[in-house]
């Protein structure tokens, strides 16, 4: 189902003629759908909670920054010969012990470690003016993408690198009539019973929250099932 199919189908099953329009268009549905849909996606590892972020590191560059990421688990880099794994730092060892000196000092090469970083200035609407004679220190930029996280490497690229970010992430959110996502596509009664929960929650009634919740976590369990048939998929001895 895309949006338009599933505001129409929450609007005839819940009876919430309020949050729909008779033109079908959103007057509030949208919101639960995609409050909906983050429940879902925080709920339980599933076959489709992890994905993988390909974004470029640039000559000379530290930092690559990424949206809707719960948890970032993996990092690997890949030149147009070769690819290798990095391996994860504290941001306290990668700032102290690889990133000292201005950036524009540091000595460029193949990064071989990485560390998620911060990506909030406090207060969060400082004007860049204010940190203009530290800026060379900022190694990873900040502002009002409040939906983005960064990792840091140990050393500017010396040649343009694809960094595989690998973790896991939020479904895609639902903004357009013809948006699809995971939930909606393969899973929309969840999806719709997710959104139901949310208004539950807005209500106050935690009668209903609970039924819902109930519900929802007997059906996520199910696809959690699947995912362990994956992963224990032609293993027949214990490591060790």
């Amino acid at each position: 189902m895309n949006l338009l199919q599933l505001r129409t189908k929450f609007r005839s099953l819940s009876g919430r003629f309020d949050l729909v329009n008779a033109d079908l268009s959103d007057n509030g549905a949208d919101f639960f759908i995609n409050e909906g849909r983050k429940y879902l996606d925080r709920l339980d590892e599933t076959q489709k909670s992890w994905a993988s972020c390909f974004r470029f590191l640039n000559i000379g560059s530290s930092s690559v920054s990424f949206p809707y990421c719960r948890a970032i688990k993996e990092v690997w880099a890949a030149t147009t010969t070769e690819r290798w794994q990095l391996e994860k730092r504290s941001l306290q060892d990668l700032t102290t012990g690889y990133l000292t000196g201005l950036p524009s000092s540091r000595s460029t090469g193949s990064p071989l470690y990485y560390a998620p970083c911060i990506v909030r200035y406090i207060p969060e609407n400082a004007e860049a003016g204010e940190l203009e004679a530290f800026a060379g220190f900022t190694d990873v930029e900040a502002g009002t993408y409040h939906e983005y996280n960064s990792v840091l490497v140990s050393v500017p690229a010396s040649e343009k690198i694809m960094l595989d970010v690998r973790g896991l992430f939020y479904s895609m959110e639902l903004i357009n009539d013809i948006d699809k996502n995971y939930w909606s596509e393969v899973h929309p009664l969840l999806l719709y019973m997710a959104a139901m929960r949310q208004v539950e929650v807005t209500n106050r009634n935690t009668q209903g929250v609970k039924d819902w919740t109930s519900s929802i976590k007997d059906e996520v369990s199910q696809l959690g099932m699947d995912l362990v048939e994956e992963l224990i998929a032609e293993v027949d001895q214990m490591e060790g």
